[in-house]
């Protein structure tokens, strides 16, 4: 037989209005034990569209586990999902952001997707680091990195 201490909940002697050995109507909410309430996009997206089979080989779990994340389920403690996940993206190189690291060369120019791009005033920055993204009407753009930041739009260098 288990005796409980009195006062804890779990022999109904802490709440007032419950009798000696009745039990407590009380029920509390569990915290969450690590991660998001559910499943990444990126994440619920891979498994649908894989068989489950091919997704439950590329992620290293079960095919029961992926089965489940399939119709929905995600556990309270994510912890070895969002880390097989993260594995697959730096297996697969799934870059998050936009922005590239490029080294000014010499005469101005930044080598970028195979293709040289040129800036006025660049030339003054040779051997400087600029971060380098794409701009909504596919252009190129640099920006420097130290502060305040210059902006500069980059044109393909012949």
């Amino acid at each position: 037989m288990i005796a409980f201490a009195p006062g804890n909940d779990l022999d109904g002697a802490g709440c007032a209005q419950n009798g000696v050995g009745a039990t407590t109507p009380h029920v509390s909410a569990k915290s969450r034990l690590y991660g998001p309430l559910s499943a990444p996009p990126e994440l619920q997206h891979f498994v649908r569209e894989q068989s489950v089979g091919d997704a439950a080989q590329a992620l290293g779990l079960a095919r029961g586990t992926v089965h489940r994340l399939r119709q929905g389920y995600w556990p309270e403690d994510s912890r070895k999902l969002l880390q097989a996940w993260g594995r697959y993206q730096g297996q697969r190189g799934i870059v998050q952001s936009s922005w590239f690291l490029r080294r000014v060369r010499t005469g101005g120019v930044i080598r970028h997707a195979g293709l040289d791009y040129a800036a006025p005033g660049l030339a003054a920055r040779t051997g400087q680091l600029l971060a380098v993204a794409r701009a909504t009407d596919g252009s190129l753009l640099a920006q420097t990195l130290e502060l305040p930041a210059e902006r500069l739009p980059l044109t393909q260098w012949t």
